[in-house]
């Protein structure tokens, strides 16, 4: 799978989903919800049907050509298999601005190794009926007499904040199984603040793991969110894609209730075959950023300045470009200027457009002076500015906007990137020679 993650159509839960708050330095309290998957027999019931079970032959029979030596592997401590590892969907992160990619903490990984033993019986993925033949071959220091041939998913994660803005999450995905076989895994970041435009999406994705003739596999990630720039990050979920394969044929049985807080996100596909896949979540949690407000970011940074007057002279303090700021910060509407084409009115302005504004100074580190948006006059009646769709510049990390600001193309080329489609300044035309003009589509 890739982009958004919502190739499986299990992925996006609902926006009622609830939640528990973790701790600053810790996401322990996490919280799961009853979902899908859960209390699904051995014999298969709740499982797929006939063509779903073609499907998933066809999907054993293209892993099974696969040499699983793609990813992150865990060296094996037991005789290497000519059996190749599972192969995996492969998720991939939608790209949204605010969201990094960092070098996951290590330490996030439990010193002690996980043991299936410490679950109790019926608790997670197990094996059905052995074929005619061998058993499936144990692990000698996890086998657990009262348990029979089982794999556990294990998910946690760490949130560290960074002052009010600024949010680090690391995520780690564990299987740990009692017996030898093949598989695959992979961890990732869901998502799941009501609301936001990404609601849903995979917004990080670690690198995969691969094994064959082994017992344990992990993935581990961490991203840092900017609650300034990106809409979304205040509640999130850690996912866990896992392709399991057993050695000697044996099927599977069912997948049972998991260690709290997990739950299923999906069903078990493959009950009843030796090739299982499924997907596993952490349960919602939030990483305690504040509510989206980035006019109110805006107006916190002395170096985006905010002229608090109009250019022309005129007198109209009620829509100044610091003052649309701060009534939109304040969750009020923006006015325009009662000499402007339009009179007075009242406009929301344009998310993208304030998180443009922001990325301008958060991320190309440039210094300036917005000198109107809503307000002043413009051009015409149909202006980008009397929608709120649009800003102005008149001076770049102290240089004033002119012929010779070395820095006019480069702040034009930022603007585009963040998706304004209108970019006036010197040399456009005679109406732009001391400013610069951003304005985003209607």
């Amino acid at each position: 799978m890739t982009g958004t993650g919502r190739a499986r159509d299990e992925l996006p839960m609902p926006e009622g989903v609830p939640a528990v708050t973790a701790s600053p330095a810790s996401t322990a309290g996490l919280a799961a919800p009853a979902g899908p998957g859960y209390g699904i027999d051995r014999a298969g019931r709740g499982s797929v049907g006939s063509r779903r079970r073609r499907w998933m032959a066809g999907v054993l029979a293209l892993a099974l050509a696969l040499v699983g030596v793609l990813g992150q592997a865990v060296p094996a401590q037991a005789d290497v298999s000519k059996e190749p590892a599972p192969s995996l969907p492969g998720r991939a992160a939608e790209a949204v601005p605010g969201v990094s990619g960092l070098t996951p903490d290590a330490g996030l990984r439990s010193a002690a190794s996980r043991r299936t033993a410490s679950v109790p019986p019926g608790t997670g993925i197990t094996l059905g009926k052995p074929k005619a033949g061998p058993a499936p071959r144990m692990v000698e220091d996890l086998e657990d007499p009262n348990n029979p041939p089982t794999c556990v998913p294990y998910i946690s994660g760490q949130v560290t904040r960074n002052g009010t803005a600024l949010a680090r999450v690391d995520y780690l995905a564990e299987i740990v199984c009692n017996f030898y076989l093949a598989g695959a895994g992979q961890a990732y970041l869901i998502e799941r603040t009501a609301g936001s435009r990404y609601n849903g999406s995979v917004i990080a994705a670690a690198a995969p793991f691969y094994f064959s003739s082994y017992y344990y596999g992990y993935s581990i990630g961490a991203v840092i969110i900017d609650g300034r720039i990106y809409d979304g990050g205040r509640q999130l979920e850690i996912g866990f894609d896992l392709a399991l394969q057993t050695l000697d044929g044996t099927p599977w049985g069912g997948c049972f209730a998991l260690p709290a807080p997990q739950r299923y996100l999906s069903p078990c596909y493959g009950l009843g075959t030796s090739y299982l896949s499924v997907s596993v979540g952490s349960g919602v949690f939030s990483t305690g950023l504040p509510a989206y407000n980035p006019a109110a970011a805006i107006r916190d940074i002395p170096a985006i300045d905010l002229l608090p007057s109009h250019v022309g002279g005129q007198s109209d303090p009620a829509s100044t470009a610091r003052q649309n700021i701060v009534d939109t910060a304040a969750g009020l509407p923006a006015q325009t200027s009662d000499f402007s084409h339009v009179g007075r009115t009242s406009v929301n302005l344009d998310l993208d457009m304030l998180r443009g504004i922001l990325s301008l100074h958060l991320l190309n580190g440039y210094n300036f002076r917005v000198t109107a948006i809503a307000g002043s006059r413009h051009g015409s009646a149909t202006s980008r500015h009397y929608v709120g769709k649009a800003f102005d510049v008149d001076t770049i990390n102290g240089a004033r906007v002119n012929t010779s600001n070395p820095f006019n193309q480069a702040f034009k080329d930022a603007c585009r990137a963040y998706g304004a489609t209108e970019v006036l300044g010197p040399g456009d035309d005679a109406d732009h020679a001391t400013h610069i003009h951003c304005a985003w589509p209607r």
